[in-house]
């Protein structure tokens, strides 16, 4: 994909996983590495141009913050219907819409992913791939709990109407 396909991504496909590299980033790499995977971020495509992320806090970002220091990798479910597009969209726009302090990023987490207690966390308070959680609205299957992105990138490549709709590189 280049930067325009990404830009483009049709809404009809819309929420869309996306898995994030910050190429050069020691933490991603860290990360990464830990998790014995290639990405060390997610996050959804929620609409054309906007990711909805986990930064400091759950939020709206232009993609074009991404496409200078990521790589990305977009996957959605053949088989989801409009409606299963609304439930899921409608999720993540019910928590955007929540207070600042209900957003924050959790770091209590990162330290329990880093010492494999992932069930170490504030309660109520989310890391990026704990917006995995989404999933479970429109797919019965999903049954992760305080995943790594790699986590659900594994599980995402054993479910059959799952399809890569395209990987974004930096040349």
């Amino acid at each position: 994909m280049n930067q325009q396909d990404v830009l483009n991504i049709p809404e009809e496909l819309c929420p869309m996983m996306v898995f994030s590299y910050g190429i050069g980033s020691p933490i991603a790499t860290a990360i990464a590495v830990k998790e014995q995977g290639w990405y060390n971020h997610f996050m959804w495509a929620l609409k054309p141009g906007w990711f909805a992320s986990q930064a400091a806090t759950f939020r709206l970002v232009q993609v074009e913050a991404y496409l200078e220091r990521h790589a990305l990798k977009f996957v959605y479910n053949k088989d989801w219907t409009e409606a299963d597009r609304v439930v899921l969209r409608n999720a993540i726009e019910t928590d955007l819409k929540k207070p600042w302090w209900k957003r924050l990023y959790d770091p209590v987490a990162i330290l329990g992913q880093l010492f494999n207690l992932e069930w170490l966390q504030i309660p109520g308070i989310d890391i990026c791939s704990d917006k995995g959680k989404y999933l479970k609205l429109v797919n019965k299957d999903y049954n992760l709990k305080h995943p790594s992105p790699t986590n659900i990138n594994t599980w995402s490549k054993g479910q059959p109407a799952h399809v890569v709709y395209g990987r974004y590189r930096l040349d």
